[in-house]
């Protein structure tokens, strides 16, 4: 059983690898299941048994990595604590990007959906909470429009960034997105930090 559970997973992580390397130079809508199933010596089958279609595989590929990089970000970066939103460490993330950026251009390129559900919670407490703290007064459904507006705004300057093969400097595009921030939220990180 032990031996079963290992192939699976080797077969599940290896589709996930030929899709990332096949996403460099082509399209997630133009990758195919028999491709896949070539490139994996897998028949159609157990190519469904690890995921629903392409798209699925496509999804889950970019979230592994997303959070690999991410981990990856993390354990590199010299700064002890992330905020994202301060500029240094909002340049050394954009710098990152920018080392990755064939795959970022193809995330941004397909985000859509706000809020975005990864780190979601950490980027919550963050934000929104001493924002609650500050002005009780603002409704849970409130406070997720905030933070909507704040990923979504953020997504969509990265997307932008990416289109543009990443022609500005990190730190320019660290500017644009703190000023961009909602009222609320740059009032309230800035004032805090002021203090």
């Amino acid at each position: 059983m032990a031996e079963h559970n290992r192939h699976w997973l080797a077969t599940h992580h290896q589709l996930q690898t030929i899709t990332f390397h096949l996403l460099k130079t082509t399209a997630p809508e133009a990758i195919t299941v028999s491709q896949l199933c070539a490139a994996a010596h897998i028949n159609r089958s157990t190519f469904y048994a690890h995921y629903q279609d392409v798209f699925d595989l496509v999804d889950q590929t970019q979230a592994s990595k997303r959070q690999e990089l991410l981990s990856e970000f993390a354990d590199t970066a010299k700064f002890q604590h992330h905020s994202f939103l301060d500029q240094t460490s909002l340049q050394e993330f954009l710098l990152f990007i920018r080392q990755n950026g064939w795959f970022y251009q193809i995330v941004l390129r397909t985000r859509n959906d706000f809020p975005i559900q990864e780190g979601f919670d950490q980027l919550y407490r963050l934000l929104i909470v001493p924002v609650k703290k500050r002005h009780p007064e603002i409704s849970d459904d409130e406070a997720l429009y905030y933070f909507v507006a704040f990923q979504s705004s953020f997504t969509m300057i990265l997307r932008r960034w990416s289109e543009n093969n990443y022609d500005l400097a990190p730190n320019k595009v660290a500017t644009i997105i703190i000023n961009s921030l909602p009222y609320l939220l740059h009032a309230n990180l800035y004032s805090s930090r002021a203090q």
